[in-house]
């Protein structure tokens, strides 16, 4: 059985089979991933997490809520190491903000606070939350210009993001291969080595070679982290231009 520990929290801490645990939807949530949490999931387990160990699969849908379409959704309580683990891999102010989360809920966990201590780690949440949204208001012209490059599924043409990072779409392609980003030789050419995956999309499409044979091509898209990522990997100075 699992129940909500605490109701009052950055991201909800759950108990389960009395172990301290994270609903990594909730998690999922918080870091404000785009892909699919039923994509998304089992991508984070890839990164070396053994069921039974650092996560279970379990359902928090009552009953009510499954005769009502809920019956197939799947949720995951993740241990905190995990849970930090996971928030890391995202590379993003978010999931720098959970995993500090997580290491506050272990030392609570295990340390008696003062009222001090109590006043002193609302403070410092407080000043983070405010440099937080001081840094999103910084990002919103930038943020609204991405938009205008962004399809309807929530990614970017490497095309686009060449445009936002001042570059054309083959020099990007020829410095990410150089860098060990995307894959340079094969089939695969021009899609992410699965170390990066988290930040793109591959998309396959069939069609009909001249001889009548079936072939597949590749399509990367981008998703929003990878923007980011991109422009600091390779070092380029953006230019959002419309």
């Amino acid at each position: 059985m699992q129940h909500i520990v605490q109701h009052d929290q950055l991201i909800p801490i759950i108990e389960h089979d009395g172990e301290t645990a994270v609903n990594l939807r909730d998690l999922h949530a918080f870091l404000e991933v785009t892909t699919r949490f039923s994509d998304w999931a089992p991508r984070m387990f890839e990164y070396g997490f053994t069921e039974g160990q650092d996560y279970v699969e379990i359902s928090l849908l009552k009953n009510e809520e499954r005769v009502h379409g809920g019956q197939n959704r799947k949720d995951y309580a993740v241990t905190l190491d995990t849970a930090k683990e996971i928030s890391m891999i995202q590379r993003t102010d978010k999931g720098k903000q959970a995993r500090q989360y997580f290491i506050a809920v272990e030392k609570q966990a295990t340390q008696p606070l003062d009222e001090i201590e109590v006043a002193e780690r609302y403070l410092a949440e407080l000043k983070r939350n405010r440099e937080l949204e001081a840094q999103a208001q910084i990002d919103a012209p930038k943020a609204e210009a991405y938009d205008s490059f962004m399809d309807s599924d929530g990614t970017y043409s490497v095309g686009n993001v060449a445009k936002m990072l001042g570059t054309s779409q083959n020099k990007l392609f020829t410095e990410l291969r150089n860098h060990g980003v995307f894959i340079g030789k094969g089939h695969m050419r021009n899609t992410p080595y699965q170390q990066y995956m988290h930040h793109f999309t591959v998309k396959a499409y069939s069609y009909t070679r001249s001889d009548g044979n079936e072939g597949t091509s590749y399509t990367t898209r981008v998703q929003p982290s990878g923007v980011d990522f991109i422009r600091k990997k390779l070092d380029v100075k953006e230019e959002v231009s419309a």
